[in-house]
């Protein structure tokens, strides 16, 4: 077997190792996510990234990024600590506020519940740990763009290489750059990894299935991030669970 075929291989074992993790662990329900301002906003940045060039050309870039992004992660748990002042498990309005304040984000208050009610994606009334993430990838995003008045700063600068690589994931699935993964993209995505091989073909629809979390047909950056999230931090639970077998 040649170097590129068992790359291929071992690339399948660990996304669907994933997979197996999403479906244990995730107990959300899905919801419709309805389009709005910082979506706009959101599918303008991508498209605005996307003309400037896609960086990853191989699903196993994505892939080896791994390590590095959950790494990154760890810093956004300590940042989520803080301002869970009343350990409840969710950041509230109110400290949401008290972050944007802390990280210099200057937002107007309108702002600030607009991004708390975009980024609570299981309308709980609070936004939880992966919530988070993706509520400072949108921030960092957004504040990258041409188009916003201010650029915003997260204060980590492996954090926003980490944001980096994610929105550089999502243009690589994003083929024809319209700021939205559609079914037929994901499942080329992954066949291309292996060419040839029916089983990627299924995967690449049982990821996309796994991320379409409003069932609309298409994935915003939104949901592929937040799935993203869980792919990331469910190789490193695997890991965990091979070492004590």
């Amino acid at each position: 077997m040649s170097l590129f075929g068992w790359l291929g291989g071992q690339i399948s074992k660990i996304i669907s190792k994933m997979g197996e993790k999403l479906s244990k662990n995730r107990n959300r329900g899905r919801q419709r996510l309805l389009s709005s301002k910082i979506e706009q906003q959101m599918v303008d940045a991508l498209k605005e990234r996307a003309a400037s060039g896609v960086h990853i050309k191989a699903l196993n870039s994505i892939v080896m990024k791994f390590p590095i992004i959950e790494k990154s992660f760890h810093e956004v748990r300590s940042m989520f600590t803080k301002y869970d002042k009343d350990g409840s498990g969710a950041i509230e309005l109110e400290e949401l506020a008290h972050c944007f304040k802390d990280l210099k984000v200057e937002l107007t208050g309108i702002d600030v519940e607009e991004f708390y009610k975009e980024c609570d994606m299981d309308s709980s009334k609070g936004i939880d740990f992966k919530e988070f993430i993706v509520l400072l990838a949108l921030v960092y995003l957004l504040g990258k763009s041409e188009k916003a008045a201010t650029t915003y700063k997260i204060g980590s600068p492996s954090l926003e290489a980490a944001f980096d690589h994610i929105v550089d994931a999502f243009l690589f699935c994003d083929k024809d750059g319209d700021g939205y993964v559609t079914k037929k993209e994901m499942v080329e995505v992954f066949n291309g990894s292996s060419p040839g091989r029916h089983s990627d073909k299924k995967l690449g629809s049982k990821r996309f299935e796994e991320t379409d979390w409003d069932n609309d047909g298409t994935v915003t950056f939104k949901e592929f991030l937040l799935t993203f999230t869980d792919w990331v931090l469910s190789v490193e639970q695997g890991e965990d669970d091979d070492d004590d077998e």
